[in-house]
């Protein structure tokens, strides 16, 4: 199965993960309520995939590996996006984060890109659980397989400052990801995050 950075995968329970170390106890308890593991930016090894395990609290993350086998259901950002069941919850009208994805919603359908969100908000739309706090950012992923010119980023941007909240957007290109941010101001190389680590480029989607 072809996985991407920022995919959930939804398994039966702690007991499938594969990690170094012991897993700490709030992961069994994580994954009794909510059996959802995000892909981490890292190579698949040997059947095994990356993924990172969330607790209630923000410093309770866990790396560890999931077997291809146990994955139950895959769910992308962008299926996330093209549902936009944000629009069928209360939460989605109170909570500042859901009501920001329509700003994105907007802008991306302007500019025609593959969106979805990603973080705390993606993983609420996925699993149905209240993880997204008042405080919370919008982490978004924007796909983009061709060259981007910075004009039209600096218009991304700019369409989503007008957001009631902070948006962190990377745009995904085949070689990794940059944050949309840095990419508009136009200064280059820039930092890209790819599966081996990240690298400075001219240019971030020349291979």
């Amino acid at each position: 199965m072809e996985v991407r950075a920022h995919d959930l995968l939804q398994f039966r329970d702690a007991e499938d993960l594969i990690a170094p170390r012991p897993l700490p106890e709030w992961v069994g308890e994580a994954v009794m309520f909510a059996p959802f593991a995000v892909v981490r930016r890292a190579p698949v090894e040997h059947g095994n995939i990356p993924v990172g395990i969330r607790g209630p609290a923000r410093n309770q993350r866990f790396a560890a590996f999931l077997p291809q086998s146990a994955v139950m259901r895959q769910i992308t950002p962008v299926q996330l996006a093209r549902q936009r069941g944000w629009r069928q919850t209360l939460r989605g009208k109170q909570v500042k984060a859901l009501r920001a994805l329509d700003f994105v919603d907007e802008s991306c359908r302007t500019h025609q890109l593959l969106w979805g969100p990603a973080g705390s908000v993606g993983f609420e739309l996925a699993s149905g659980l209240p993880v997204v706090s008042a405080e919370s950012d919008l982490d978004v992923v924007i796909r983009v397989p061709y060259f981007l010119p910075v004009g039209r980023a600096r218009q991304i941007a700019d369409d989503f400052s007008r957001a009631p909240v902070r948006i962190d957007a990377q745009i995904e290109t085949p070689r990794g990801a940059i944050s949309l941010l840095e990419y508009a101001r136009g200064d280059m190389p820039i930092l890209l995050r790819t599966l081996a680590g990240p690298v400075l480029a001219d240019n971030p989607w020349e291979c």
